[in-house]
């Protein structure tokens, strides 16, 4: 079987990283021939390219497209090309969709009530296109959000978001610790681009009921599509919670640098006020971390974190005492990560994939 898959590429993007770990073992899997990538991007090309990027798409057996409304112009009608690709498409077509955005949030200058009407509007446009043969999502809000679009149930695929492969030997942070003056600390770690809805303030607020030595350390820098100042926001947040001089903010990592800074964490922190699924919280179950996360649905059935309740911060502190005072807790819960780490890779998402893959071509040819 031939695929093809559109995604990012060899960027500074969640879901580049992801498509690069599922192109390997979809590449070693029996039964795929090869995989080529139709790279998109965050900077958008012109409009006119995203029919040859459909008729790309079309010189394989099955197309496969990661979607994320910035690589298509964002949600504004008259700037979005996804009909454009769709449209020059003639493969059967498999849709992993990312994010989904349902909600009012006022960044249109719409009421509310509209806002919520428009975008029904617009994700059914998109989701529903008549190219889209199946789709899959790695969050059951995802899921739940696309049936209540009128996607079918029986052609959508739910699957944990995969855990990428460690390395094979944990990295030393002590250069990282000096080069963020972390001598004598104890470093609380928040992984991955930087973002409003990972509940940094909730951490900052905990840090005033813990010890002066333990610091939070952001290891990640603003997303290439983020325009909202989001690192300015951080340090506001830091200041008027009294814990300036606790904070680190590393800026983008590389692969070796946040290892290192993965590494450094006495417990990894997830306290996400809202979330579909984390890319960021996988990585640290992959490196047998400790984790705490917000008691979100996404993270109750992983069975290898500490949940607290969203945006409680005293119920955080507590949580960050019991582990960072705890050994024996803190090695349950590594234990418990390197187990979900080896059933939820992304061998076994291939192998799921290709499943969907057979499907989409049996479908098609059935209707011949």
């Amino acid at each position: 079987m031939r695929v093809r898959m559109l995604t990012s590429w060899e960027e500074r993007c969640g879901i580049a990283t992801y498509s690069s770990d599922l192109v390997s073992a979809l590449r070693q899997t029996d039964g795929v021939d090869e995989v080529e990538v139709v790279p998109s991007s965050f900077k958008l090309p012109p409009r006119t390219t995203y029919a040859a990027m459909g008729a790309a798409l079309s010189a394989g057996d099955v197309a496969h497209v990661q979607h994320s409304y910035a690589f298509f112009g964002g949600m504004h009608p008259l700037r979005n090309a996804w009909p454009i690709l769709a449209g020059a498409v003639r493969r059967p077509t498999l849709v992993t969709v990312h994010e989904l955005d349902l909600r009012a949030t006022g960044l249109l200058g719409l009421p509310p009530a509209m806002e919520e009407r428009y975008k029904r509007w617009f994700n059914r446009c998109v989701f529903r296109h008549g190219a889209v043969g199946r789709w899959l999502v790695h969050a059951e809000e995802l899921r739940d959000g696309l049936l209540s679009l009128g996607v079918p149930q029986d052609r959508l695929t739910y699957r944990p978001i995969p855990v990428p492969e460690p390395p094979d030997h944990r990295p030393d942070p002590a250069p990282l610790r000096k080069e963020l003056r972390l001598e004598g600390k104890r470093p609380l770690v928040i992984l991955g681009f930087l973002s409003r809805r990972k509940g940094y303030e909730v951490a900052l607020a905990a840090l005033r009921d813990l010890p002066s030595d333990i610091v939070l350390l952001a290891a990640g820098g603003e997303h290439a599509a983020d325009r909202s100042g989001t690192e300015a926001w951080l340090r506001t947040q830091a200041s008027e919670a009294g814990v300036a001089d606790r904070l680190r903010i590393t800026g983008y990592l590389s692969d070796g640098k946040l290892e290192q800074a993965t590494a450094l964490a006495e417990v990894v922190l997830a306290p996400f006020t809202q979330m579909s699924a984390s890319a960021s919280l996988s990585y640290a179950l992959a490196r047998r971390k400790a984790v705490i996360a917000s008691d979100l649905p996404e993270n109750r059935r992983l069975g290898c974190v500490r949940l607290t309740p969203p945006g409680d911060a005293q119920a955080l502190a507590r949580a960050i005492r019991d582990l960072v005072e705890s050994p024996s807790e803190r090695g349950r819960l590594e234990v418990a990560a390197l187990a979900y780490a080896k059933e939820n890779s992304f061998p076994a998402l291939a192998g799921s994939t290709l499943e969907i893959y057979r499907q989409l071509i049996e479908e098609k040819s059935s209707k011949r």
